[in-house]
């Protein structure tokens, strides 16, 4: 539990997860750390040190399957052996690297110390660990707020992201109540006057008479019938209860929860009315008429709160950048199992590498079969794509017949040898498991329809004109079943006999 200043959205509080430490990050942090010693005042000699204690590596350095990655190797080609990884250089401090001289020392220290907190503010936590809300078993967010209502009991609010991964008042839900003996500091009583205004949207008709309407929207030719509520439900309250409905406007403070104590209207002819709410009524929530309210259980009002929120997220008002990471969870019904197909991850210098180049570059080396004068050849199974990756359906509750469906690795010939085919990306290597060898989806996440997982970068302003950028992930609809063409048992013809 942290507490909340409203100096950010809750977003990259509950979302952002550590930046993929990559060799392009590594040379910048670099190049800052060795402008920063001459800054400070250090000798030539002391950026010689550092890059000696802690050097980029060289192509020859680099493991046969990292020499696959083309922009990894240009990047190393040019920098390997001439710059400082500045990765390494954070993870050692405060700790100096040997060699420095007497003079250098100081310097150092504070060129590091000031590389800590440049570093920390431009790019957060460096590192692979994922979020603290990420539910891998899920795939979605899963956030507890506590507040406190105008009534001076504390609640926890359980939310969950919208599809765009945003946190609007809709995303929470009231899961727990706690009377406080006394009405915490702070609340305070608002009392407002507003001149009520009839509700409008783009293409309504107008409510006058023998006025005619621009053509934006020809809400005449809208074919529907009884079963499309929604159309019916639109066209009517167009054309029919569109003049009997109001809005005030009342502005709410971000972040806060309001009670609604009473609404009096005043008519032309001075007297005063008292509107209940519509939702007042005892009786289950889900069959009464409702807005704006939130699911809650074991208040007065049954399944409802007796309060509204204005959370302070950024809602939609975000800038993402290009995908970092794409995986494609789909279902293969002639093999009776699921593939997490990544078809984006990162490459060593951070920036999106598509999984079907990556598979193209990595060729099948099974060894070739001896000669024969049989007609046919037994196989035992045929290869898949390395960026396809097995979830195969395993039983995790016999009573209750619960299926999960669980990473595994294919076999394949690679380098000289028999190796199983691990996943490259961060979504199907979830941190903070009790098992990191064991990895499981819950079976009713991943429809027919399948699923995708997308990770990237997402920038906003806030209200007090900061700037915040952050890495989430958002969950997507697939694009339906796949066949991976994975057979067993086959026999192959070999041209003899």
């Amino acid at each position: 539990m942290r507490p909340f200043d409203g100096s950010a959205p809750l977003e990259p509080l509950g979302q952002n997860e550590a930046v993929t430490p990559d060799l392009r990050t590594a040379v910048e942090l670099g190049q800052a750390l060795e402008g920063r010693l001459d800054v400070e005042g250090a000798s030539q000699g002391a950026a010689e040190v550092f890059r000696a204690a802690f050097p980029v590596p060289a192509l020859d350095d680099l493991s046969v399957a990292q020499r696959r990655d083309r922009n990894l190797v240009r990047l190393v080609r040019v920098c390997g052996g001439h710059a400082t990884d500045g990765i390494a250089a954070l993870a050692a401090a405060p700790a100096l690297p040997p060699g420095l001289d007497l003079g250098d020392e100081g310097p150092a220290a504070t060129a590091l110390a000031w590389l800590s907190g440049w570093a920390a503010a431009t790019f957060g936590e460096i590192g692979l660990d994922d979020a603290e809300g990420w539910r891998p078993d899920q795939l979605e967010y899963g956030l507890e707020v506590a507040a406190t209502t105008p009534n001076g009991a504390a609640v926890t609010l359980t939310a969950t992201t919208g599809p765009f991964g945003e946190l609007d008042w809709y995303a929470f839900d009231e899961t727990g109540r706690t009377s406080l003996p006394a009405p915490p500091p702070g609340l305070a009583t608002v009392r407002t006057s507003l001149f009520p205004a009839p509700v409008r949207f783009s293409g309504m008709p107008d409510p006058r008479w023998w006025k005619l309407e621009d053509a934006r929207f020809n809400w005449a030719a809208v074919d529907t019938d009884r079963r499309e509520l929604g159309k019916v439900i639109v066209l009517d309250f167009m054309l029919v209860q569109g003049n009997d409905w109001f809005v005030v406007p009342f502005g709410q403070p971000v972040g806060s929860l309001l009670d609604l104590d009473q609404l009096l209207v005043r008519d032309v002819f001075g007297d005063w009315t008292a509107i209940d709410q519509a939702d007042a009524l005892p009786g289950e929530g889900r069959r009464r008429w409702t807005i704006f309210s939130i699911t809650a259980d074991g208040t007065n009002r049954t399944g409802l709160g007796d309060y509204y929120l204005l959370p302070p997220g950024a809602l939609r008002s975000t800038i993402d950048g290009p995908d970092l990471e794409e995986v494609r969870i789909v279902r293969d019904e002639q093999a009776n199992m699921a593939w997490a197909i990544e078809a984006v991850t990162e490459d060593g210098t951070g920036r999106p590498w598509p999984g079907r180049e990556r598979a193209l570059d990595i060729p099948d080396e099974a060894p070739i079969p001896p000669e024969t004068t049989a007609p046919l050849r037994y196989r035992l199974q045929t290869t898949v794509p390395v960026n396809w990756i097995p979830l195969v359906p395993v039983q995790i509750d016999a009573a209750r017949r619960e299926v999960a469906l669980e990473r595994a690795a294919m076999q394949r010939f690679m380098d000289g040898a028999l190796t199983s085919v691990e996943a490259a990306g961060r979504v199907l290597r979830p941190t903070g498991l009790s098992d990191a060898d064991v990895y499981r989806i819950r079976e009713e996440e991943i429809a027919r329809t399948g699923a995708r997982v997308i990770r990237a970068d997402r920038r906003t302003r806030w209200i007090d004109g900061s700037t915040h950028l952050w890495t989430s992930r958002r969950r997507r609809a697939g694009m339906g079943e796949a066949a991976s063409g994975l057979r067993y048992d086959l026999g192959e013809p070999t041209g003899g006999g």
